[in-house]
């Protein structure tokens, strides 16, 4: 495996759940020795973290001052939208194996490839859009692996506020949950009008009342990058402080 440091590297893990090969990403910081335990970062659409997100620039800024702790980012990129319908849509044929494979074999090729703290506050699920859905999806199936989540403007329908109604151990969530106010009606990657301020607004009116850790924020602004770049600055200071 490449181990240069400062830079972002792709490995290839194979899933037996999802029957198939996954392309992952990950980047290891400037400075990186294997010598020192890591948090780990897991982003969904990852090559959008580190293109038009800069996440590792923002990192390393922290970093350098030691504002935050030492962290590594893997991430799951997507091949196409219709990939990311079948996979991180929560209403996708391959959604729930896709959970797994996050939640079992991804973690354990982390675990087993770098020095990290293992341990469930250690870690911290990124997503935007579908992707941000994905982020919320693993962290309701695994709240004592993943406990650690954030979303920007995740789609939610009715059936997805369901699966937080039905989780019983909410109480062992640290969610950050953001949405756009530009966001009630716009066109999707798919082309499609859509309104994500109504459902969103009815997923945080539930989760205000429920005892977990929770950082609802609204937005300035739409689905776009330009609206949740600003927000990762925060974010890592708010888990990795």
């Amino acid at each position: 495996m490449e181990m240069t440091a400062g830079k972002i590297h792709t490995a290839e893990v194979a899933s037996e759940v999802c029957n198939e090969t996954f392309e992952i990403q990950y980047y290891l910081p400037k400075n990186f020795t294997d010598l020192y335990k890591h948090n780990v970062i897991i982003t969904f659409d990852s090559q959008d973290f580190f293109k038009y997100g800069q996440i590792e620039r923002i990192y390393q800024k922290l970093r350098v001052d030691e504002e935050i702790e030492r962290a590594i980012i893997v991430g799951v990129p997507y091949s196409s939208v219709e990939w990311r319908n079948h996979y991180f849509s929560p209403n996708g044929e391959h959604h729930e194996n896709m959970v797994t494979f996050v939640g079992r074999e991804l973690l354990k090729w982390i675990d087993s490839n770098f020095n990290t703290l293992n341990m469930a506050n250690s870690r911290v699920l990124m997503g935007e859009s579908l992707a941000g859905t994905f982020a919320f999806s693993v962290a309701l199936q695994y709240p004592t692996t993943f406990p650690n989540a954030v979303a920007f403007s995740p789609f939610v329908d009715d059936a997805f506020i369901e699966r937080f109604k039905s989780q019983p151990n909410l109480l062992q969530l640290n969610l950050y949950h953001t949405i756009g106010l530009e966001e009630d009606d716009f066109k999707t990657i798919m082309g499609e009008q859509a309104d994500f301020l109504t459902p969103n607004r009815k997923l945080n009116e539930f989760l205000e009342t429920e005892p977990l850790e929770y950082e609802y924020r609204e937005l300035d602004g739409g689905h776009i990058w330009k609206t949740w770049k600003p927000e990762l600055e925060s974010i890592l200071r708010h888990y990795l402080a």
